[in-house]
């Protein structure tokens, strides 16, 4: 699958124990991950390991064990998922732009021979400096019923002080193309505590698209942590949410990123 360039909105709502939402526009990318060699040397301003505008690092993604994003990820999964066929990773991602990034979360479409999807892999980065990565096994739930890929997983990672580890997480990943969508819920005693979701519409990864993105925006990736801790303040100050301290870890999935 070409790698793109995935322009949209982020949105999130809470629905208790107080009501509270937000959406943001938002660029990301969706990157073939044996595409990125190519990449490197096709699309002015990207970089692969090296510093450019706007660059991927391998660094940046999954354990601390030597190997490319690609590597990484296929010795995960066949230490957790035995016997799966995967012949190429589709990852939704945020780059490094001006060699910074913080990537709440990238997704890893993981395709089968047959060119359909066999699994999928959530990486989730907190502000605590601690990364975990998801894998959310197919199933039913009570996301929408017209949904064509439902996951889940059990919630074991500690993102917003103001939700504790309790819950389910339900993922809806269609298949990205011209458009993206993913849709996440987080389910409490049968009912949704909050949702979010991401999507845009795709442009071909090239060295044009690249910079008319830069231009129109400009600050967006330094933006995103910003956002967090404004919306942070907003439940604490504002709607005198619960704050909850973070726990230490309680999965082997969780690591503490290097500094």
């Amino acid at each position: 699958m070409p790698s793109k360039i995935y322009q949209g909105f982020v949105a999130y709502e809470r629905f208790y124990p107080v009501s509270h939402k937000f959406q943001y526009p938002v660029y990301c990318y969706g990157l073939d991950l044996d595409e990125l060699p190519r990449i490197d040397q096709s699309v002015r301003f990207f970089g692969y390991n090296r510093r450019r505008p706007v660059s991927t690092h391998d660094r940046d993604y999954l354990d601390d064990r030597p190997g490319t994003i690609r590597e990484k990820l296929t010795r995960i999964l066949a230490e957790k998922k035995p016997g799966l066929s995967v012949t190429s990773v589709f990852m939704i991602t945020s780059a490094r732009y001006l060699n910074y990034v913080f990537n709440p979360v990238s997704f890893y479409y993981c395709f089968d021979p047959a060119g359909e999807v066999c699994a999928m892999a959530a990486e989730v980065n907190n502000t605590f400096g601690e990364r975990h990565l998801y894998l959310p096994e197919k199933g039913s739930g009570i996301l929408n019923a017209d949904d064509p890929e439902k996951y889940y997983i059990d919630k074991a990672f500690h993102v917003s002080p103001f939700n504790d580890l309790e819950g389910r997480y339900e993922f809806s990943f269609p298949k990205p193309a011209k458009e993206l969508d993913i849709r996440i819920n987080l389910v409490r005693d049968g009912a949704v505590a909050f949702s979010a979701r991401l999507w845009g519409a795709a442009t071909e990864l090239t060295s044009a698209n690249l910079m008319k993105t830069m231009l129109r925006h400009p600050v967006a990736p330094h933006l995103t942590k910003p956002r967090i801790f404004l919306q942070a303040a907003r439940l604490f100050f504002g709607k005198n949410l619960k704050y909850h301290n973070k726990p230490e870890p309680v999965s082997h999935m969780t690591i503490k990123r290097k500094s």
